[in-house]
């Protein structure tokens, strides 16, 4: 039986290739997907999450309208959030199933339901504020020691730190930080091989990672986290006892969170470019 899948998300470069991976993915069924602001305003991840469920032929996906925030990575993905080729996606006339992330938790979350959050955790930590338990909260977020937004916080938990702390301390999350992404690279050679209309999104992406590293590729974050969903097992994992300060970073603490340490990334990565061939 396919897994009920759900994806709360801020698209964002490494967000579409996390939903095309999904899209395109027979071990799992589409519930939904959940928007916030984050990578850009959330009238842009909302359209642009419309527009790629369109290009991927998957206009029967729900999209609902989650938490309003401060946008802070147009100079990573962009100012439409997909590298200034949002153009080149289908417009898409389909309404948004509404505004009602909690309600859509609450209907459509079973016990077999898997929730992945690859934005800030606001629409997570609202739902948990609610009452609504995740069966499995796969999260895209924070890094042991290592940040990407400031020294110590990743962008997700830096924006709203608050969300996160709670998403840690409720939510049982499986956390997939940078540690581990940062050695997930979409490379040159990785791109040439994937769906050319998701490569193309990457050139902002590649020329801010460029101009600070030696990476020619991107980070694909978003992805590794819905890959453990897709393949259950695919992360290897261990317990920390872990909370969220006020700026964001993950510190020690007393709350058990199972992160994601390490993936045999050739394989995984074999993965990845067989479901995002066309």
């Amino acid at each position: 039986m396919a897994i009920p899948l759900i994806i709360d998300t801020d698209p964002g470069v490494d967000d579409a290739f996390a939903i095309a991976l999904a899209a395109r993915s027979p071990e799992v069924e589409l519930k939904g997907l959940t928007t916030v602001f984050g990578n850009v305003s959330l009238d842009l991840t909302t359209r642009n999450a419309l527009r790629l469920l369109a290009y991927l032929g998957r206009t029967d996906v729900p999209v609902v309208r989650g938490a309003e925030g401060p946008s802070g990575a147009a100079d990573v993905h962009g100012e439409d959030g997909l590298g200034g080729q949002a153009h080149t996606l289908p417009e898409s006339d389909r309404e948004i199933f509404g505004d009602d992330v909690v309600g859509l938790f609450r209907e459509r979350v079973t016990p077999e339901t898997v929730v992945v959050a690859i934005g800030p955790q606001t629409n997570i930590a609202r739902a948990l504020d609610a009452g609504v338990e995740f069966p499995r909260l796969i999260v895209m977020g924070g890094g042991i020691g290592v940040g990407n937004t400031t020294e110590r916080a990743e962008f997700n938990f830096w924006a709203d730190p608050a969300a996160a702390r709670t998403v840690i301390r409720k939510g049982n999350p499986v956390v997939v930080p940078l540690n581990l992404t940062h050695r997930c690279i979409a490379d040159t050679e990785f791109l040439a091989k994937v769906d050319q209309t998701l490569s193309n999104f990457t050139g902002t992406y590649r020329a801010y990672l460029e101009n600070r590293s030696e990476n020619t590729g991107i980070y694909i974050h978003d992805a590794v986290a819905v890959a453990e969903a897709i393949v259950p097992g695919t992360l290897r994992t261990k317990t920390y006892l872990l909370d969220v300060d006020d700026d964001g970073a993950l510190v020690e603490g007393n709350h058990q969170v199972e992160v994601a340490e390490d993936c045999d990334w050739p394989a995984l990565r074999a993965f990845m470019e067989q479901r995002l061939s066309v």
